[in-house]
C-alpha cells in the first residue's frame, strides 16, 4: 500500500505547460464582455477540468528532502497532502467564477440530471470539487433547508485509482511500458543529460542523491508546495526556483509523460470523453449542462497537450481548462478557455489552426490524432506494485 501511495505522489507532483492568447479576461468582467460578443450563440454544454486547491506536504509520499528545514513537519489539523485554508478558499472562488459566468445557462436550482461532477479518489480533489459545487449551487427557494447555512449536498462520483482509466492512466501497464521505452530513447537521454550539473548541485544542498529527472521534479514539487504555504525557502533555492533549470526539468518531464502514444493514453482519453459528450448533446441524447472534473496538474497538462497546445505555461492550484459547446443557426462551435487560478484570470485559448470560436467539424479534424478511444484493458491494470514504481529510474 505504501508503494501504491508513493506512485500516486510521484504522478501528481508534476507541473505543466499550455499555449494561451495574449487576450486576458478578468473574471468580474468576463460575463459582460462575452454576452456582447455571443449574442447570436446558444451555449449547449460546459466541461471543465481543473486542478485541486493549495495543499500541504505529504509525509507518506516522502515529500521532504533530508536537509529540508520543514522535514517531517506536522500540519495538524490539516492532513498530509490535504487542502489548506487558502486552497479551500481558492476552490470556492473557482466555483463562484463558474457561477457568475454560467448562471444564466445553469439556472438557480441544483437539478442532478444537469450536472456530472467527478473527482479522482484523492482527498484534496474530492474536497476541491465539494467546494466548487458549494459555490456553484448555493440553495435557493425551495432548496433552502437551513436558514443559517448557504449550502446543500451535491452528488459527486469517483473511482479507485486502479480502476480510473479516465483520470489515472498511469495505472495502466501499457502506459508504463511505453513511458519506459521513451526514457531509453537516445534523444530523450540527451535532453536529460543537460541537467547533470543541476543534479550535482541539488544533491549537495538537499542532502540526498539526486540522479534522475524524477528526483529533480520531486524537489520542484516540494519547493512549490512549501512556497505556496508561505514557508521561507533556503537561500540556495533562489537561483533555481521558481524559474530556471529546475522548472525546465519539470517541464521536460511533463512533455515526456504525454510523448507520442502516451498522449493518446493520457489527455487523449479525456478529450475523447468530452467529445463524446458534445456529440450526444448535438444528437439530443445527452441533456445535462455541465461536466466538472476535479483532478491534478497531469490531467490539465494532458488535455492541453491533446488539444495540440504546446507553448509552456505552468498551471497553478485550481487552474482549469474550460470547454464550451455553442450553437448558432444549427451549426456548432467549440471555445476553449483557461483559468489561471493564480492570479484569478481567464484566458482565451487558440487551438492551432483554428480561431477562438472553432467550428465543431474543424475542431474534430484538428484533434483526431490525439484522441484515445481504447481504455486500459482489464488485464493491463496494475493493482499492486512489486519492486520499483514505474517512474523510479527516470
Amino acid at each position: 500500500m505504501a508503494k501504491f501511495r508513493r506512485l500516486l505522489g510521484i504522478a501528481l507532483m508534476f507541473y505543466s505547460c499550455l499555449l494561451t492568447t495574449s487576450r486576458t479576461i478578468m473574471p468580474n468582467t468576463t460575463v459582460q464582455q462575452e454576452d456582447v460578443m455571443d449574442d447570436y450563440l446558444t451555449l449547449r454544454l460546459v466541461s471543465t477540468v481543473f486542478r485541486h486547491g493549495d495543499r500541504t506536504m505529504d509525509r507518506l509520499n516522502r515529500e521532504f528532502y533530508p536537509n529540508d528545514p520543514y522535514n517531517g513537519r506536522n500540519f495538524y489539523p490539516v492532513g498530509d497532502g490535504d487542502l489548506t485554508n487558502a486552497g479551500k478558499k481558492r476552490a470556492y472562488e473557482l466555483g463562484l467564477l463558474l457561477r457568475d459566468k454560467y448562471h444564466k445557462f445553469l439556472g438557480d436550482l441544483y437539478y442532478p440530471p444537469n450536472v456530472y461532477a467527478r473527482s479522482t479518489w484523492v482527498t484534496r480533489t474530492k474536497m476541491t470539487l465539494q467546494l466548487v459545487l458549494a459555490a456553484l449551487y448555493p440553495p435557493v427557494k425551495i432548496q433552502k433547508w437551513n436558514s443559517e447555512l448557504s449550502w446543500q449536498p451535491v452528488d459527486i462520483i469517483y473511482f479507485p485509482m486502479e480502476e480510473d482509466d479516465l483520470l489515472f492512466p498511469i495505472m495502466c501497464s501499457v502506459y508504463q511500458d511505453v513511458f519506459k521505452n521513451v526514457i531509453q530513447n537516445a534523444e530523450v537521454k540527451k535532453e536529460i543529460e543537460q541537467f547533470d550539473n543541476l543534479m550535482d548541485i541539488t544533491s549537495k544542498y538537499a542532502g540526498t542523491n539526486i540522479t534522475t529527472l524524477l528526483d529533480l521534479v520531486r524537489l520542484y514539487s516540494v519547493l512549490h508546495t512549501e512556497s505556496s504555504m508561505g514557508l521561507t525557502l533556503p537561500k540556495w533555492t533562489q537561483d533555481i526556483f521558481p524559474n530556471g533549470k529546475l522548472l525546465n526539468a519539470t517541464l521536460l518531464m511533463f512533455n515526456l509523460l504525454s510523448y507520442d502514444q502516451l498522449n493518446n493514453l493520457n489527455g487523449g482519453v479525456l478529450l475523447n470523453r468530452l467529445i463524446n459528450d458534445m456529440n450526444k448533446v448535438i444528437n439530443g441524447t445527452l441533456h445535462h449542462k455541465i461536466n466538472l472534473f476535479s483532478a491534478h496538474d497531469i490531467n490539465v497538462f494532458g488535455l492541453l497537450f491533446a488539444l495540440n497546445i504546446s507553448e509552456r505555461y505552468v498551471p497553478e492550484f485550481t487552474s482549469s481548462v474550460i470547454m464550451e459547446l455553442h450553437e448558432r443557426n444549427e451549426k456548432y462551435f467549440v471555445k476553449i478557455l483557461y483559468y489561471l487560478g493564480i492570479p484569478p484570470k481567464i484566458l482565451e485559448v487558440n487551438i492551432p489552426g483554428c480561431e477562438v470560436l472553432c467550428p465543431y467539424d474543424k475542431f474534430i479534424e484538428l484533434t483526431k490524432n490525439s484522441i484515445g478511444i481504447q481504455p486500459c484493458p482489464e488485464n493491463q491494470k496494475k493493482k499492486k506494485f512489486h519492486g520499483s514504481a514505474p517512474f523510479d529510474n527516470v
